[in-house]
């Protein structure tokens, strides 16, 4: 009891001191908890929840033949890949026992008519060079509409496409080209032939939709050619596609519909061998292999990714700067003691009961410090990186504590303490008595 109250007395007694030692410890214990939380989504995010997801991969051109296009050259339909070629890749990913599925769309330019006119674009060639205004894209199945390149899009008006039906007119289409034509849902319109313009074709509104997103760059207001301003995008099933001809394998120039197979496959090991395949089955240099799915992903997670990349140097900072303080305090702490201590041994304390005084000091500020810490890190964790993350897309718990990082910081903070105590009880063990009554020298005024 008479320790006790002695490292009471002299906590009280420099309470600024002790104020400090205390907001220290809660600061690296809160810091560490949060840091550690965000290390371990950073982790789940590119461990388990990254391997085990389903990957869709598409074959594309590459970045540098895309950069070579020209949407007014009828003969850059030599870059489409064909039924042939997927069939060719789809064969070698078989036989290499790799399971998938798949999906599809379909895509070529068709010319804008009287009833039916299309946002404009900055050039304006003729729409025989180009195939027409519009494009229409066929979608095989539910899941190739929702990795559509163009972006991702909601219905405002009408009804979604139906994928099994045998509808022939049906289609979606943009509210900006429904208000520059002022039709609405049942309307009916026309839309040419990208290589026959005597030839026509009707269609009839489904449904109205909007992007959700951003448009890719080039493909919205950007865009050099209306076809390929994504508001002059007309969506429809596969069989309306089929069943208006437009599905062909003797078709020439614009003709030719752009064909993009989605293969879905069961994980990232599977996608990472799907593109070994699929290269090794002379896959054009004009092509690669890439995942709309993994990409998605990567720019999901992004926030996260770059929190982590801060709360690492953050822990850094608590853990280092924190350390130094602390010593620092109880340097502080034992400084200017030796008068003290020295009469606490005349009058018979022992060393080990002036150490345990000592230890206590620091263990009492520190243990409240880590209880604070412990409390605010604990039940903060999750609303502070809820915040931090808010309007990323990514789910509130994406940053959440659990009984393995309370265990590690709680074991920690008790051993750090333990440590700081121990050195500030060695203050009293190496006190020398053989000096207690030797002469002060006089300070000279």
């Amino acid at each position: 009891m008479f320790v006790l109250k002695n490292a009471w007395s002299a906590l009280t007694h420099h309470l600024w001191r002790t104020i400090c030692i205390v907001v220290v410890a809660a600061l690296i214990v809160s810091a560490s908890l949060f840091g550690l939380a965000t290390r371990q989504a950073n982790d789940t995010a590119h461990g388990t929840a990254y391997n085990s997801q389903q990957v869709s991969a598409v074959i594309r051109p590459t970045a540098a033949t895309m950069a070579t296009r020209n949407g007014a050259d009828p003969s850059w339909t030599k870059h489409y890949l064909s039924w042939n070629d997927y069939t060719t890749y789809a064969t070698a990913v078989q036989t290499a026992q790799l399971q998938f599925t798949y999906s599809f769309t379909e895509s070529l330019p068709v010319r804008q008519s009287a009833s039916f006119t299309a946002i404009p674009g900055s050039a304006r060639p003729d729409s025989n060079a180009t195939g027409g205004e519009f494009t229409l894209r066929s979608f095989y199945t539910k899941d190739a509409a929702a990795a559509n390149d163009l972006g991702t899009y909601k219905l405002i008006a009408g009804k979604q496409l139906n994928y099994t039906g045998q509808d022939k007119t049906g289609v979606l289409i943009s509210q900006q080209a429904a208000m520059r034509n002022k039709l609405t849902v049942g309307s009916e319109f026309k839309v040419g032939d990208p290589s026959n313009a005597s030839k026509s074709y009707t269609f009839k509104v489904l449904g109205i939709y909007a992007y959700t997103g951003d448009a890719p760059q080039g493909y919205g207001s950007d865009a050099k050619l209306a076809k390929d301003n994504r508001e002059n995008a007309i969506y429809t099933s596969y069989y309306a596609f089929g069943s208006n001809g437009f599905e062909s394998t003797t078709a020439k120039n614009w003709s030719v519909p752009d064909l993009n197979i989605m293969f879905q496959l069961s994980g990232v090991s599977d996608y990472n061998k799907f593109v070994k395949i699929v290269k090794a089955a002379k896959l054009p240099s004009t092509h690669t292999v890439s995942s709309p799915s993994l990409e998605a992903y990567h720019e999901k997670i992004a926030p996260l990714v770059a929190l982590h990349t801060k709360t690492e140097l953050l822990l850094d900072i608590a853990w280092i700067a924190g350390a130094l303080l602390l010593l620092a305090l109880a340097a502080l702490t034992m400084r200017n003691r030796r008068g003290e201590l020295s009469t606490a041994l005349i009058v018979g304390a022992t060393k080990p009961r002036i150490g345990w005084q000592l230890m206590l000091e620091l263990l009492l500020p520190t243990l409240l410090g880590l209880a604070i810490g412990m409390l605010a890190g604990g039940f903060g964790t999750k609303p502070l990186g809820a915040a931090l993350l808010s309007g990323s897309g990514l789910s509130n718990g994406t940053i959440a504590m659990n009984a393995g990082i309370i265990w590690k910081v709680l074991g920690l903070g008790l051993c750090a303490s333990l440590g700081l105590g121990i050195i500030a009880s060695l203050r009293a063990l190496l006190l020398r008595t053989d000096t207690l009554f030797e002469p002060r020298e006089e300070v000279a005024r």
